[in-house]
């Protein structure tokens, strides 16, 4: 019996490629903004979009699903995640606890090298230009996105840092939605991240937190007041 030479071929290999393509591509442009909450997403103008094929396209989306940035209803089709001034808040304080419990334990565990990486991805931060264009914006976000991420590293928990990363790309959606706001630009977190490296740096681990945990409802508080018409007190009130 002759074997038929098509089930020899990988044939999902490309496919497996493009999926994965159109979904950073769609996913980075739900997390800039670029793909607006509740906006609808329809397959044939995304594939037109981003050059890959239907099958790929859908295959993306299904995957933002389970990832909690993309809705899907049934005889409807798909649309991006909407936003909300909730789950912001319980956003805001799942991050802080999360990061919190990282940032401790990286204290009391990071050696040199944490050390040593904190202070590189602050040095590239503190170089890099205001994000007041495109380019800059891609650039500054990546260096803040290390620095944050080298602050955790130490904490020796692949969990703890998987739900960090998880936090931050939640986080950093909002963010965007809010980074022009007139708040955000009196705003100096050059500041704000100087004095909690210099905490980290002296091991205290109680000053650390204290200041991520302002560094984060900073944010959220200007978001709340320019996208949801949230009062400055928003946090204390949302306790």
């Amino acid at each position: 019996m002759t074997v038929s030479q098509t089930t020899t071929v990988p044939p999902t290999s490309s496919a497996r490629s493009l999926t994965g393509l159109a979904f950073e591509s769609i996913r980075a442009d739900i997390l800039s903004g670029v793909l607006k909450p509740d906006q609808r997403l329809r397959i044939q103008a995304l594939s037109a979009r981003y050059k890959i094929g239907t099958t790929g396209i859908r295959e993306a989306l299904s995957r933002l699903v389970t990832d909690g940035l993309v809705d899907s209803e049934d005889q409807r089709g798909f649309c991006v995640a909407p936003v909300s001034h909730e789950e912001l808040v319980d956003l805001t304080r799942t991050r802080i606890l999360v990061e919190q419990l990282a940032l401790r334990q990286a204290v009391a565990l990071g050696d040199v090298e944490w050390e040593s990486n904190i202070l590189s991805a602050f040095h590239r931060l503190s170089r890099v230009d205001a994000p007041t264009s495109p380019e800059k914006h891609a650039t500054w976000t990546l260096a803040h996105q290390q620095f944050h991420e080298a602050l955790v590293r130490g904490c020796a928990s692949p969990w703890l840092l998987r739900l960090c990363a998880l936090l931050y790309d939640k986080s950093e959606r909002y963010r965007n939605l809010a980074e022009r706001q007139p708040d955000s630009q009196r705003r100096d977190v050059q500041v704000e991240h100087k004095a909690l490296m210099d905490a980290v740096m002296a091991h205290d681990a109680d000053h650390a937190c204290a200041l991520l945990e302002e560094h984060f409802w900073e944010t959220t508080e200007i978001i709340l007041k320019s996208s949801f018409g949230a009062p400055a007190d928003a946090r204390r009130k949302a306790a």
